[in-house]
């Protein structure tokens, strides 16, 4: 294993070895104050493979038996995205109620028990070893060959009138019902007034025939529509698509799949850029940023631009000036706490083979406008530049957004 393996991943290599079980792969994503959410994609060697869901019961052992957890199933595609029915590009090798290589599994790392005594009973299909890293929440899961028995009411849901979404202790409104045009973001515990945020600000532009005659998008040229939402007892399923067209040009069609959890938001994006629209269309780029509402005193740091931390107070100073336009990497996080019971660390993921330069993007003015918004100014305002998107290629990027009341 590589010298920078991280210590989870250590862990399940030793305890799994080349049996291919399904724990070979971890994603741990720790929030303070609450159990972590765990996402285990199954491997191909894995003898869950093949087995009807509804016939697997998840488990941990505690007190000398077994005791059924709460824990989700995601099917996945023969691409990046969750499988839903109403995508039309949906491929799978396996029928939906089935494991297949590749689907996810959803834990939550509190609910990890004690290592079984040896031998194991007969209906214990496989072991799943967790671990957080620091080594308080070591652990094993083992999945049982038994139809589940308990339900666990939804850690997540959509509401549809008016349209919002919500976990444990936030809630996202949204805008004349349209999953792009965000409203009032509210999160319980935060010691503050009213909505930390004013919205999210999405633009596409491009020059149409000549490079300086551009045609911007923003939310309110967006509609997505809402074609499948999956309820789950760990996450909710949401999935929609939003055509785009340029002077009545159809130029493309975007696919978003949003997974929802109690402290988390999870958008995956595709969409590709016909060859076809080149030749009408220069130097594509996106724009996306989140516009934060009186924010003062929240501190903001990554990973790309070591000790510099952006303080918000109305003014742009030179370590702020020195972040903005600054790379992305591939492997990036960004941390952001209000010091008042909020804090958020968020990550852009980009598939292999996405070579697109993408620029940080931060502005910090209580006064400058920035259309579209709900409030004047900017405070502060977070996001990513793309630019000169390639035509002919499948863009896929995945928006991580994990909510907690402190960063550790």
């Amino acid at each position: 294993m590589p010298t920078a393996t991280p210590p989870a991943l250590l862990f399940l290599y030793r305890q799994c070895g080349r049996r291919g079980l399904a724990c070979l792969l971890l994603f741990v994503f720790s929030l303070p104050a609450h159990a972590a959410l765990l996402t285990l994609p199954i491997d191909e060697h894995s003898p869950l493979i093949g087995a009807a869901r509804d016939q697997l019961m998840l488990v941990h052992y505690r007190d000398g038996a077994f005791h059924e957890v709460r824990h989700q199933w995601l099917p996945w595609t023969l691409g990046h995205q969750p499988y839903f029915q109403e995508d039309r590009d949906a491929r799978r090798d396996a029928p939906v109620d089935r494991v297949a290589a590749g689907d996810r599994l959803l834990l939550r790392s509190g609910d990890a028990g004690e290592v079984h005594p040896m031998p194991l009973p007969a209906e214990v299909l496989a072991t799943l070893p967790i671990a957080d890293g620091d080594g308080d929440g070591d652990g094993v899961f083992y999945v049982l060959r038994a139809r589940p028995r308990a339900t666990f009411a939804p850690a997540a849901t959509l509401e549809r009138d008016p349209l919002a979404i919500s976990g444990d202790r936030f809630r996202l409104a949204f805008v004349d019902d349209n999953l792009f045009r965000w409203g009032d973001f509210t999160y319980q515990g935060w010691d503050g007034e009213g909505t930390l945020l004013d919205g999210l600000k999405l633009r596409l532009s491009a020059g149409l025939l000549l490079r300086n005659a551009r045609v911007t998008l923003d939310n309110d040229n967006l509609d997505p529509v809402i074609r499948q939402v999956i309820a789950g007892p760990l996450a909710t399923l949401v999935y929609a698509t939003t055509r785009v067209r340029v002077a009545g040009l159809r130029v493309l069609t975007v696919h978003n799949y949003f997974i929802v959890g109690a402290d988390s938001v999870v958008v995956h994006s595709r969409f590709t850029l016909p060859a076809v629209a080149a030749a009408v269309l220069r130097e594509p780029s996106a724009r996306i940023t989140v516009d934060g509402y009186r924010l003062q005193g929240a501190r903001l740091r990554t990973s790309w631009t070591g000790a510099r931390e952006a303080v918000v107070d109305g003014v742009l100073s030179d370590t702020e000036k020195a972040m903005r336009g600054s790379t992305v990497p591939r492997d990036n996080t960004v941390w952001f706490d209000t010091g008042k019971g909020f804090a958020l660390r968020a990550r852009l993921r980009f598939m292999e083979g996405f070579d697109t330069p993408v620029r940080f993007i931060y502005q910090d003015d209580p006064q400058r406008p920035d259309p579209p918004e709900r409030f004047p100014g900017q405070e502060p305002e977070v996001g990513f530049l793309l630019k000169d998107l390639p035509f002919g290629q499948e863009y896929y990027v995945i928006a991580e957004l994990w909510f907690s009341s402190a960063l550790p």
